[in-house]
């Protein structure tokens, strides 16, 4: 005994403060897990509320002053405006002219592309994935085409081509190596003042 008490005592006052800390731990863990969670979701909304004041009408002025790598999403912004505004969204998009289909598509694209491309296939359908070659196409980003050509019939609901892991690994790996996001943010600004036309309110 020590200052009697029983020695037991004493070890499951030990166990029971070692569990203590080890909750205590794991609950700030997880508040710092949730922190980092709920500010990640602000700066989305934040960069989204932006997107939309800045993008909400396009002018010839606004293209020419607009960075690379702002307009793909300012441009994807404006569209989706357009499209909100619509009774039926899915009926709007049908009814967009195919250039603004494809960059609408390049934006979702480029977004889960950073993970893998079988991401865009696995996180979308259609329409976005049934544009996504002919809009690579348009914008002429050549090397990327043969890998989304071949993950692309794997979740077509109208193919009979069959899942394969083995390749979808592969591709993935490659299309990791060459895909370089500033690639796309230029030759989609190339894009878009060629087609400028269309795109301007």
């Amino acid at each position: 005994m020590l200052f009697g008490v029983q020695w037991y005592l004493w070890v499951l006052l030990l166990v029971v403060s070692v569990l203590a800390i080890f909750v205590c731990i794991k609950a700030s863990a997880a508040s710092r897990t949730r922190r980092e969670k709920l500010r990640k979701e602000a700066e989305i909304w934040k960069k989204d509320y932006e997107l939309r004041q800045e993008f909400r009408t396009l002018s010839l002025e606004k293209l020419n002053s607009t960075d690379n790598n702002k307009m793909l999403s300012g441009v994807c912004m404006n569209i989706q405006i357009e499209l909100e505004n619509a009774p039926d969204m899915n009926e709007a998009f049908s009814m967009l002219p195919n250039e603004k289909k494809y960059i609408y598509c390049l934006e979702y694209f480029d977004e889960d592309a950073t993970k893998s491309l079988s991401t865009f296939f696995k996180n979308n359908g259609a329409p976005l994935t049934d544009f996504v070659t002919q809009a690579i196409k348009a914008v002429g980003y050549n090397e990327i085409l043969p890998l989304v050509e071949t993950l692309y019939p794997m979740y077509d609901d109208n193919s009979d081509t069959s899942i394969d892991y083995t390749i979808i690994e592969k591709t993935d790996d490659k299309f990791k190596e060459i895909y370089d996001q500033n690639k796309l943010y230029d030759l989609v600004t190339k894009y878009v003042k060629a087609n400028k036309k269309i795109f301007i309110d």
